[in-house]
């Protein structure tokens, strides 16, 4: 599996960007009239979600 080194704040601010994206995302999955697109998406929202649970819980729980 790849790994990455991570700052504590390069983590707490990928994982602002990350979930600022499944917003994003969410949005755009609501919106989409297609099904084919609409799979894709959910497939990139998965993606991000498990990105985000790999981030170091510290880091997710200090992002206020």
């Amino acid at each position: 599996m790849p790994q990455m080194s991570l700052s504590d704040r390069d983590a707490a601010i990928l994982h602002e960007l990350l979930a600022a994206k499944l917003v994003d995302l969410r949005r755009e999955i609501s919106h989409t009239d297609s099904p084919r697109f609409r799979d894709t998406l959910y497939e990139v929202e998965g993606m991000l979600q498990r990105v985000i649970a790999q981030l170091p819980k510290e880091v997710m729980s200090s992002e206020s």
